[in-house]
């Protein structure tokens, strides 16, 4: 848990930094906030009957520049990883007892930043598409996995990085606070797990292998965003 508090601090520090250099900036009007909502998150296991995507949350800080067509943006804060996965009956090479099938979470626990380009396309007077696109860095200070007791803290991969691509709408009615509606298509390009192919000798003699795994994350964010301008006014 050491790492992930030094994370949260270091994030922190780099946020308040961040917004503390917008207010010293001359002429820096921006959005500041808040996004939030539930994530579909997927990845694909060797060797398991059955995948299903786990619905998991997502909750980051916003920092936006204050643009008409064009903006940039920063997140940071906590999405979560994952899957839920449906095993057969296998045999425990260590203690060679019987494991009965299942079905099992997998959650990878992350702290997430985000930096990249929005392109705002006005509608009507009281709302405007955007569509956007970034990269993505994330650490993952937690796991869990069930019984699936052949992953350890050494396969798992600490550091990871994405693209993300998405868009919604946005509500411009005031000036001053902007809900948003979003949507987010997030793929990892690093391996959040990768575990060669092991094979077990059990007490009974049987031998027991168990397959590769090359795991990455992909996952879906909807959810809204609150936004508050800062706006700085020359007289």
């Amino acid at each position: 848990m050491k790492h992930f508090f030094k994370l949260v601090l270091l994030s922190s520090f780099v946020f308040v930094l961040l917004l503390s250099l917008s207010y010293k900036a001359e002429g820096q009007s921006m959005y500041f906030g808040i996004k939030g909502g539930p994530t579909v998150a997927y990845q694909q296991w060797n060797g398991f009957q059955g995948t299903n995507p786990l619905l998991t949350y997502h909750v980051m800080a916003h920092l936006e520049s204050y643009g008409k067509e064009s903006a940039f943006y920063f997140n940071l804060g906590i999405n979560n990883k994952g899957r839920g996965l449906r095993y057969n009956d296998y045999i425990n090479p260590i203690s060679g007892n019987v494991i009965r099938g299942g079905y099992v979470n997998v959650v990878f626990k992350n702290i997430e930043a985000g930096t990249g380009i929005k392109k705002y396309f006005g509608v009507s007077g009281d709302f405007e598409f955007f569509y956007s696109f970034g990269l993505r860095g994330s650490y993952t200070y937690d796991a869990k996995y069930g019984r699936i007791n052949y992953i350890t803290n050494d396969a798992i991969r600490k550091w990871n990085y994405g693209v993300s691509a998405g868009g919604g709408i946005r509500f411009i009615k005031s000036e001053f606070v902007r809900p948003l509606l979003h949507i987010s298509f997030s793929p990892d390009l690093s391996q959040q797990v990768n575990i060669p192919p092991q094979q077990y000798d059990s007490p009974s003699g049987n031998r027991f292998t168990v397959p590769e795994q090359q795991i990455r994350n992909l996952s879906l964010e909807v959810g809204i965003t609150l936004q508050f301008l800062r706006k700085v006014v020359y007289e």
